[in-house]
């Protein structure tokens, strides 16, 4: 059974009191970052309206329950981007439609979850607004996304918004702490860097994100002073792209407050802090903040999963470096 974690909970409540009261919306629009739990949130928040046996949470031991667990709800439809897809299309969309034109199974509410509804085209978005035009009885649409401009206005103000976000960071401690152990050096730094996003944070202090960044840190030094190529580097990198464009904007990050007097107290990785200071004497804060122009392109390519060819564009932004580190240089 899916729990919501202790930053989501009110909000979570406020949904439940909606039910309560007979207000529920008939579409959410949940918003919130990538690892701050909006899946667990969307999940919890369907099994609880289906739960035959529905308090403070789902039962977990009831027939409609046990088919969720199972995932095998009639009467809940998930929707996501399909494998070696870019899109959620108009096809997936009509299908949810006439699953939640059927009456219900279990003989009370029916639940749709759309994770990416950013993900959608023009025709995917047309299709989903005659549903929130014309809603059912006892049915609850969730859209999630993570990228509020992604969805046009049409859709947004057919459904009620819920942002999630982390007001308590004392209580992610905590959870950590709890999940964890004990809250190592490593998820102290992670925490600096996702305090909206406590999963992410999980991940990268846990599983050696910590330790790959440090590494990275060395390739970077060695490639802006010639000792390493841009095939070389992207080569090695391969496997982990997505993870790298993350890093190096990080690097670019501390290396401006390196630059900036009085600033290296608010370094993210305190611990890369000799191997960013020389980085930072090779090339001047313009050619820094041009880089950072195109790491955030090429992030944005990531995150909307973009056809491009990924390992190019890595490549050349890693020759980017390089000629910025020849350009570039801070006047003596």
């Amino acid at each position: 059974m899916t729990s919501v974690e202790v930053w989501n909970q009110s909000r979570f409540q406020r949904v439940q009191d909606q039910f309560q009261q007979g207000s529920l919306p008939h579409a959410v629009l949940l918003m919130g970052p990538e690892g701050i739990g909006r899946e667990n949130f969307a999940q919890a928040l369907a099994q609880w309206l289906l739960c035959l046996n529905r308090q403070d949470e789902a039962c977990g031991e009831c027939k409609s329950c046990f088919l969720f667990d199972a995932g095998h709800h009639p009467d809940y439809h998930l929707l996501d981007i399909e494998p070696e897809k870019t899109q959620i299309s108009v096809g997936q969309v009509r299908e949810l439609i006439t699953s939640m034109q059927e009456s219900s199974h279990q003989g009370g509410w029916k639940v749709s979850n759309i994770t990416n509804v950013q993900a959608m085209n023009a025709s995917s978005f047309n299709a989903l607004l005659k549903t929130l035009e014309e809603p059912q009885e006892n049915t609850l649409l969730i859209l999630q996304t993570s990228q509020l401009q992604g969805v046009p206005p049409t859709i947004r103000s057919r459904a009620q918004l819920l942002s999630l976000s982390v007001d308590d960071q004392e209580g992610v401690k905590q959870w950590l702490m709890e999940r964890q152990g004990s809250l190592s050096q490593a998820l102290e730094a992670a925490l600096n860097l996702f305090p909206q996003a406590p999963y992410k944070a999980e991940d990268f202090g846990v599983n050696g994100d910590t330790l790959k960044y440090a590494e990275f840190i060395v390739q970077m030094n060695d490639l802006v002073q010639g000792s390493n190529t841009p095939i070389q580097m992207a080569q090695f990198w391969h496997e982990d792209v997505a993870d790298a464009v993350f890093w190096m904007q990080l690097m670019v990050r501390d290396i401006l407050l390196i630059q900036q007097a009085g600033k290296q107290a608010d370094l993210l990785f305190m611990q890369q802090k000799q191997e960013l200071e020389v980085l930072a004497k090779a090339i001047n804060g313009q050619g820094w903040l041009m880089l950072l122009e195109k790491i955030n392109e090429l992030q944005r390519l990531i995150k909307q999963k973009s056809p491009v060819n990924l390992m190019a564009s890595w490549q050349s932004l890693l020759i980017f470096v390089t000629q910025i580190a020849s350009k570039y240089k801070p006047l003596d």
